[in-house]
């Protein structure tokens, strides 16, 4: 973006926010018996772990159809109707008080949305714009989640062809530095981050919602704990606020609470399997776009896709430098088994299988001693009786795993394992080889990886969030292109198949 974009930012002028609602007689009913089921579990069974799990499927149902804009019977796959479906079975059998008072009305409500052929939310977004059409008009279009491409196609059908829409999901937009003369957001205000509430890139900024949500924002002090007198601020000038509106439903939930049930359920499983395995890595929980996480290794290198830079947008730097807003670039198979696979062929060549059958030899020493000793007492034996200041539980956890290569104390760790000097000096020398051979092979990646890619694909980044490609230098392999949201840099123990990868609430 030029210079310019950031001084159309001052030089709005003025601007005016609203506040819509989209009327839905059909959702209405949903939404409140779900309600209704969220105080029953609360109230009268306890907060039983299987219903607050349906109560969270049912959340994601609410929150998947007033957030598309497809036709109601398009919304969901037939997968997924059909494990909603099971689940009011199950309840209708285990609880079949609680089904009778609730959920059937809530199967009644659920068929007679998903059976619609229409989209009220859709309805009314075309009628607010070509209402407002006039040639050369730039609208942007901003939605929590990616639009998909058939959203964008029923929506350019039935919109005046003379309009400059952009699509953006709310963190695109946010980075982004140009400005519209009409901002759309599909949803209401606290459906999106503090950002939409501060921050005005347009002359009118519309929240559009169902009438089940609230639609409103009240500014919001700046330093609140300073005197009126001791602050100046320019936020809210020249920005006129419309009505507020009160919804029509009973419902009280969050969309964030799904992803963090789905985030912590899925801890809990690694808990139940891990335990003390010493097959478990260190990771961390990284959000992406679109309601994704993933989990990503504590000391592992990550690809990064910078498109603004000339040249070298494709490279690999330590996960504790990894940014909010950083795009990564992820092989959709575990990202070692590629580094690997390309430090064999092209580096070490016809050494490679000699060197691994090395490699492998030390580690299964290692995990022997570990599955019959357990990963404390290693620990210990390896701190005090040979003196491996580097060997704590997390350690020895991480050289069991085949992303450790070489580590700091390795000699002291061979003695420990019962090599000769001779045999230590040859182990060493051949981690130190295959270290290389991986570093190396980082960059012939990143590299092969940016003659494929073009700095073209960063509007359909903005759009989406991610991007997905095949590469014809790694044989057809699939990688994506994913924008973090945010990192929670508290410590998982996580099993290798799970790393990298990414994750949805669904």
């Amino acid at each position: 973006m030029s210079f310019n974009n950031i001084l159309d930012l001052y030089s709005i002028g003025s601007s005016t926010v609203l506040f819509k609602h989209v009327e839905s007689r059909e959702l209405i009913p949903l939404a409140d018996s779900i309600e209704k089921f969220r105080l029953e579990t609360q109230s009268r069974y306890d907060n039983d772990e299987h219903l607050l799990e349906v109560l969270n499927l049912l959340k994601r149902v609410l929150f998947k159809l007033t957030s598309s804009l497809l036709p109601y019977n398009k919304v969901m796959n037939k997968d997924f109707e059909k494990e909603v479906m099971a689940k009011f079975f199950q309840i209708k059998n285990a609880y079949p008080e609680l089904f009778s008072r609730v959920v059937i009305q809530i199967a009644k409500a659920f068929k007679q949305v998903i059976e619609g052929t229409n989209n009220h939310l859709y309805d009314y977004l075309c009628d607010h714009i070509n209402n407002k059409a006039v040639a050369g008009l730039k609208i942007a279009i901003v939605t929590k989640r990616a639009i998909s491409i058939e959203e964008k196609l029923i929506i350019s059908n039935e919109l005046k062809s003379f309009l400059r829409i952009s699509y953006y999901t709310e963190n695109s937009f946010r980075k982004d530095i140009e400005t519209f003369d009409e901002v759309i957001y599909i949803g209401n205000a606290q459906y999106f981050g503090d950002y939409v509430k501060n921050t005005f890139k347009g002359k009118s900024i519309t929240f559009i919602s169902y009438d089940i949500f609230t639609n409103f924002i009240v500014p919001k002090k700046v330093f609140e704990d300073i005197e009126k007198d001791g602050v100046y601020s320019t936020i809210f000038e020249k920005v006129t606020f419309g009505k507020s509106i009160e919804k029509k439903s009973k419902i009280n939930i969050e969309e964030k609470e799904s992803l963090n049930l789905a985030v912590n359920k899925l801890l809990e499983e690694h808990k139940k399997v891990e335990g003390n395995s010493q097959v478990a890595i260190e990771a961390c929980i990284v959000y992406l776009e679109n309601a994704r996480f993933l989990f990503a290794p504590r000391d592992s290198k990550i690809r990064v896709f910078t498109p603004h830079e000339k040249s070298n947008f494709i490279k690999q730097i330590n996960f504790k430098d990894v940014e909010e807003d950083d795009y990564i670039v992820i092989r959709n198979d575990r990202d070692i088994k590629l580094i690997a696979e390309v430090a064999d062929q092209d580096v070490l060549k016809i050494n490679a299988k000699k060197y691994r059958i090395l490699q492998n030899e030390w580690k299964n020493k290692l995990r022997f001693n570990v599955q019959k000793k357990g990963l404390k007492r290693v620990s210990h034996i390896l701190m005090n009786k040979y003196h491996l200041k580097t060997a704590s539980i997390a350690s020895v956890r991480s050289w069991c795993n085949e992303e450790s290569i070489c580590p700091t104390e390795l000699h002291k760790l061979l003695k420990a394992l019962k090599y000769d000097e001779d045999q230590i000096q040859e182990i060493f020398n051949t981690m130190k080889k295959i270290q290389y051979a991986h570093r190396k092979a980082g960059r012939i990646i990143s590299e092969k990886l940016m003659n494929e890619l073009s700095k073209n694909i960063f509007k359909e980044l903005q759009e989406k969030g991610f991007y997905t490609f095949e590469s014809k230098e790694f044989n057809g392999a699939s990688f994506n292109i994913e924008r973090i949201v945010s990192i929670n840099q508290s410590r998982h123990l996580i099993a290798p198949y799970n790393l990298m990868k990414p994750m949805s609430i669904d």
